[in-house]
């Protein structure tokens, strides 16, 4: 297992120099992807041993790679890099500000404070709506995006067999666990988020501990399966509680939200006694005077590693990757620590402040393959209980 990785690294580590090059090589249909016949065969073979999932993942990393060799022998390429995230907008404005001063270039310098640099345009949406967003523009001759940075895994796996998403490893000795990276080197985790139980602390003062006592609070809220997020913790707490588990909640009168800010803001002004939200955003809330307090549920919670990926069409490639790069590098991941109050995912970053060390948070797994697949499902189970279209808008 070990070699294998280590080839697998080597093999991605060919691929992205030559990416960051520009380079063409070989002649004739190799070298539309600009790569060798060596490297070619390497490849090849190397994913011919492996499952079929991995046979069409070799395919897409050819795809990309002439896509990626097309667009960077265009010297007049844009300094933009779009940016298609379902982050907040709180934290995605402060991100346009930060890579606009501080954005690395090609080489890793940085520019001064002020100077020129990569014009970063974000589109943003719940993680349901960019996943519809690029549906369209598929139908419609091409994705627009350079970069894809949504809330968990479950979309990129589809991406990544579809041949959408280019190649690409964290710079060499960077301390990231290897669950934070696709082992087919197409998506890294640039953020851990997760979900917890969070309350009006004048209404509720005794607070909560589980996800089962949400059930017993008649003015509460879970955000709907829009939200990446939430519809990997619909998933486990499904696995976990038995399908039965929102029908009652929905009996004792919660409601379903159409995002975590929804639940948040609803939590904040009395609307809601308690819900489910995002960490971070609980954690952002509470530091800034909020009536709200909140608990990682004792049965544990998903911990998501939330995936950035260069698309396959990026009209930047280059530009998209120094981005990637400087968002996992230890001051890129102190700034989202700063700006976001997300779990880094590199361990030589501190946690936001008071926030729990990762490894002592309970956790509930979830299949991103898996839930992939589930979709559908877990929006039709949704509509029976809390109304058709419930929470979606």
């Amino acid at each position: 297992m070990l070699r294998e990785r280590t080839q697998q690294r080597g093999r991605r580590d060919d691929i992205r120099a030559g990416r960051r090059d520009g380079a063409i090589r070989g002649e004739g249909p190799l070298a539309l992807v600009g790569v060798s016949a060596a490297l070619y065969g390497r490849i090849m073979a190397r994913e011919a041993s492996r499952p079929r999932r991995s046979l069409r993942a070799a395919l897409g990393v050819l795809t990309a790679m002439s896509l990626l060799v097309a667009c960077s022998s265009d010297e007049a390429a844009s300094d933009e890099v779009v940016l298609y995230t379902s982050m907040p907008d709180a934290v995605v404005s402060q991100l346009e500000g930060v890579i606009e001063q501080r954005f690395p270039d090609l080489d890793g310098n940085f520019w001064a404070p002020g100077s020129r640099g990569i014009t970063l345009r974000v589109v943003r949406g719940r993680t349901a709506d960019i996943q519809q967003r690029i549906a369209d523009e598929l139908a419609s001759g091409g994705m627009q995006a350079d970069l894809i940075w949504l809330a968990e895994p479950s979309p990129y796996e589809a991406y990544e067999a579809m041949g959408l998403l280019a190649p690409y490893e964290p710079p060499p000795g960077a301390p990231i666990p290897e669950t934070y990276i696709d082992p087919e080197g197409f998506y890294v985790a640039g953020r851990v988020i997760s979900m917890v139980l969070a309350w009006n602390t004048a209404r509720l003062p005794a607070g909560l501990v589980d996800w089962t006592d949400l059930q017993g609070v008649p003015r509460a809220a879970f955000p709907a399966p829009e939200s990446g997020a939430a519809r990997a913790t619909i998933q486990a707490l499904t696995d976990e509680y038995g399908a039965g588990f929102f029908t009652a909640l929905a009996a004792a009168g919660a409601s379903s939200v159409p995002s975590n800010g929804a639940a948040r803001d609803g939590i904040t002004a009395g609307t809601y006694d308690a819900a489910a939200v995002l960490d971070y955003m609980a954690r952002d809330a509470k530091a800034s005077g909020a009536a709200i307090d909140f608990v990682y549920p004792d049965s544990g919670t998903v911990l998501i590693p939330s995936p950035i990926a260069i698309t396959a069409q990026a009209n930047n490639p280059a530009a998209a990757a120094a981005f990637v790069d400087f968002i996992l590098s230890e001051p890129g991941q102190k700034i989202m620590v700063q700006i976001g109050n997300f779990y880094p995912v590199r361990s030589d970053v501190a946690p936001p402040t008071g926030a729990p060390p990762l490894d002592t948070i309970a956790t509930l797994d979830v299949d991103w393959e898996t839930l992939g697949s589930d979709v559908e499902a877990i929006r039709t189970m949704w509509d029976e209980v809390f109304g058709a279209g419930a929470g979606s808008s």
